[in-house]
């Protein structure tokens, strides 16, 4: 008899969750910012703050994904349904994110220009290129840490996409992370760490290349990859960490 996909309830089950995490987390990060109002004059907006900690987020709570799959296979959901199910819940969950977070910025802007005379702003462009000598792990911390940024106030819809797919490439890097270690040993667990290193600096480079905005030195051998090729290479790397996942989890043995 055929039995029907799972899946999408799997993914309502799994967003929700880590929408509740998600709820707490930007309240957290909220106070955080709110109190570096009473220590400087000119301060980061949420949205521009959450670009940093979102990105951080996702990856950590990716590194978490794997634990729902045991969760969901003593419960008679098949392996593939947990994959298609998470997908599908991190997908929603790096679009929402970026939502609310615009949503709390403008509340936060309301308020703190009524009543206060600190100064926010958003990050520009020129923020992100920074001279770090040619270091290549400062270069990787920042290919983490400042992922190319858009102003929501000169296209919104732009600015919460590229939003977006900064956070679902972080999740997808954590899951990754944690499917490997789950599956194989801690050895190529570790030599998933790079992979997911490698995979999170081609997507950073090739937004800088797609945005014209400068390559960090260690990574400017990737200047000579024609404008075409880089929104082809972006979502080939994408969808090669989602194949890799799946065959990391397809047939991993359930650890009680």
């Amino acid at each position: 008899m055929h039995r029907s996909s799972l899946s999408p309830k799997v993914s309502l089950d799994l967003f929700w969750v880590q929408l509740t995490w998600t709820f707490w987390a930007l309240g957290i990060h909220l106070i955080i910012n709110i109190s570096k109002i009473f220590l400087s004059e000119h301060l980061d907006t949420f949205y521009s703050a959450s670009y940093v900690a979102g990105n951080i987020y996702m990856f950590v709570i990716g590194i978490i994904a794997i634990n729902f799959l045991p969760y969901y296979v003593e419960h008679g959901i098949t392996r593939k349904d947990y994959f298609l199910g998470n997908v599908i819940a991190s997908f929603g969950l790096s679009i929402v994110i970026p939502i609310l977070t615009y949503l709390i910025s403008l509340i936060e802007k309301l308020i703190v220009h009524n009543f206060s005379h600190i100064a926010l702003a958003d990050r520009t462009l020129e923020d992100i290129v920074i001279d770090i000598d040619g270091n290549i792990i400062g270069e990787i911390l920042l290919s983490f840490l400042l992922t190319p940024f858009i102003n929501p106030e000169s296209n919104i819809f732009l600015s919460l996409g590229l939003f977006s797919l900064h956070l679902f490439v972080f999740y997808l890097a954590g899951w990754l992370i944690s499917s490997a270690f789950y599956r194989i040993n801690v050895i190529f667990g570790i030599l998933f760490i790079a992979v997911a290193i490698v995979i999170v600096a081609v997507k950073d480079s090739m937004i800088r290349l797609i945005m014209g905005i400068p390559l960090f030195e260690n990574f400017s051998a990737l200047d000579i990859i024609p404008s075409g090729l880089t929104w082809p290479i972006l979502i080939a790397g994408i969808l090669i960490t989602l194949i890799v996942i799946r065959l990391l989890t397809k047939r991993a043995a359930i650890k009680m």
